[in-house]
């Protein structure tokens, strides 16, 4: 996906390399998503494993299935689109567990559930059927 004067640049950090994902824009977001959203999960009080665990597990099927449906094609490309925007819906639920719960605030969750929303509207888009 091309940027655009509208589009916001990769996250920090982020280098293009040789595997066709990897000049994904929505890997990028993916990555990002990943790290703030593990650093954040790494933090919950004990007695929240499961709930740790899930939020991890979603972040990481949010990334590979992203870097997976980059190598697929038509409609198989696409269910791996919308199973990688699955994952990421049910990393957002996940961070709102995570406030409604009162583990975190509002503020600390925000950033990462913003990743969360712009990476589901990039699949969505990517999942689309080509015209």
């Amino acid at each position: 996906m091309a940027l655009t004067p509208t589009t916001p640049p990769p996250p920090a950090g982020w280098r293009a390399g040789p595997f066709g994902y990897q000049r994904l824009e929505a890997f990028a977001v993916a990555r990002a998503a990943l790290a703030r959203g593990h650093a954040l999960a790494r933090r919950l009080p004990r007695g929240y494993g499961k709930l740790q665990d899930q939020l991890i597990r979603a972040l990481l099927g949010a990334y590979l299935q992203v870097a997976e449906a980059a190598s697929r094609q038509g409609a198989d490309r696409a269910a791996r689109f919308r199973a990688a925007g699955a994952e990421a819906a049910e990393a957002a639920a996940a961070l709102e567990a995570v406030v409604l719960l009162g583990l975190a605030r509002e503020a600390e969750v925000a950033p990462v559930g913003e990743l969360l929303a712009r990476l589901c509207a990039m699949l969505t888009r990517l999942a689309a059927p080509r015209a």
